[in-house]
């Protein structure tokens, strides 16, 4: 097979087609960075080129989607601090009602459209990358705090459901209006972000209720204009099966602690699949542990329809060698 370039390695790995190599993708953030649109940019094609990985995730602050609607943040003084919302933007259900629908152009959400310019500009076409959008049920548990929002969000579904509709109308109509903007701005896919598909915080009725019906009209816009849609399922003991079907190009979720498994993921979707590098074997094994690991998912996993990613963000003392080892041990797969 001839060798391919890595916008025609990915896209055939999203049809399901024959590679020349399993596609890789890595990404971690860099908080002392992510809020100066050049530096983010730099940090961002700098591991790409360094890994020389296939597919770009721009990882801005978690928080970034929030800022705009008042968030106090605390920032850290290292990259593997998180920033932390030091109080609740919603404190109470009357909030949701008279939540304002942003300007996507302004403010925070503009500071990170000028990163996609840089990240656009700096591949020049070379390789496909996704900027991170959040589900707007995910945002809503953002704008309830940082340590009390699960508990908090929990409250307003099964309390004041209809006051928490009024809010997540608008903030779907925000992540839709910004999803817009990042294509315009040069990026040419979406990862999409939830943290919410979980039974560790919701039934399954509330997650179709307050979860999917808001992620799959966003989803639906997307359908037709971003060339790489992956969906990303956060936390442990998910509900798999609800976003199985989400109009998607790809999944990904962490594979080794997730309580679903590659095999478990293939018998429910037909969709690509993006995982298979674990956070701990990337931060605590050796190269040697990185290379069984990469080789024992492929064995699973199969050579067709297939990404290799980590679980979720790569933690930011995980030593470059791991990574470089994830990425050797395709060439001989």
């Amino acid at each position: 097979m001839k060798i391919m370039n890595k916008w025609e390695r990915v896209e055939a790995a999203l049809q399901r087609a024959d590679v020349d190599r399993i596609p890789i993708s890595l990404w971690k953030h860099y908080h002392l960075q992510d809020r100066a649109p050049g530096q983010l940019a730099e940090v961002t094609l700098a591991l790409h080129q360094q890994f020389d990985t296939d597919l770009i995730k721009l990882t801005p602050s978690g928080l970034y989607p929030i800022q705009d609607w008042g968030a106090t943040i605390q920032f850290g003084r290292d990259d593997d601090f998180l920033p932390l919302a030091v109080r609740p933007v919603i404190t109470s259900a009357k909030q949701w009602e008279s939540l304002p629908r942003l300007d996507v152009n302004r403010g925070a959400l503009r500071r990170e459209l000028e990163t996609i310019h840089h990240v656009a500009a700096g591949l020049d076409g070379s390789a496909p990358f996704m900027m991170t959008l959040f589900s707007p049920l995910n945002l809503a548990y953002k704008l309830c705090g940082d340590k009390v929002s699960g508990a908090s969000l929990v409250d307003y579904i099964r309390e004041s459901p209809r006051q928490l509709h009024r809010g997540l109308v608008v903030i779907r109509d925000v992540v839709m209006d910004y999803a817009a903007a990042c294509l315009e701005a040069g990026a040419p896919g979406i990862f999409f972000a939830t943290q919410m598909a979980t039974s560790d915080l919701l039934t399954r009725e509330e997650f179709a209720e307050f979860g999917a019906a808001y992620d799959l009209p966003v989803l639906e816009s997307l359908v037709g204009r971003s060339r790489v849609t992956m969906l990303h399922v956060c936390k442990q003991d998910l509900m798999f099966d609800l976003v199985a079907d989400y109009p998607v190009d790809a999944i990904n979720w962490a594979a080794h602690t997730s309580g679903t498994t590659l095999p478990d993921a293939r018998r429910l979707t037909d969709k690509p699949l993006a995982a298979g590098l674990s956070l701990e074997t990337l931060l605590n094994g050796t190269e040697e542990d990185v290379v069984s690991e990469v080789r024992s998912v492929i064995d699973e996993a199969g050579r067709t329809g297939f990404i290799l990613a980590p679980d979720c963000v790569i933690r930011g003392p995980s030593p470059d060698e791991n990574l470089a080892a994830a990425r050797r041990a395709l060439d001989s797969l």
